[in-house]
């Protein structure tokens, strides 16, 4: 073949490759505008997420220092319930103690 029919047989093939790029190229940047549309979607709930658990990370502090009262009002009331026990024991031995005629 000559080279005058060898460029016209390659111009067909050029011509195909470059449709075939260009629509590739279509379909690369349809694909890439929805990847970054989906990328602003996620950003947006990682923003919730981020909000929400400031919200957890203060109810958990709330929590904590409900929980710390409630002890210590817990731990009041057990040293109450240690007088009133030795109050009782104290009662129960003074009774034992006359009955037994120890006094």
């Amino acid at each position: 073949m000559d080279r005058k029919s060898q460029a016209i047989h390659g111009q067909p093939a050029i011509r195909l490759m470059e449709v075939t790029v260009e629509e590739r190229m279509a379909k690369l940047e349809a694909n890439v505008e929805h990847i970054r549309s989906g990328m602003g979607d996620m950003k947006l709930d990682i923003r919730r997420l981020s909000e929400k658990t400031d919200d957890i990370k203060e109810s958990v502090g709330a929590l904590a220092l409900h929980v710390e009262k409630s002890f210590s009002e817990l731990k009041v009331s057990r040293a109450m319930d240690r007088v009133w026990f030795l109050l009782m024991s104290a009662a129960l031995l003074g009774i034992m103690a006359r009955a037994f005629e120890w006094i």
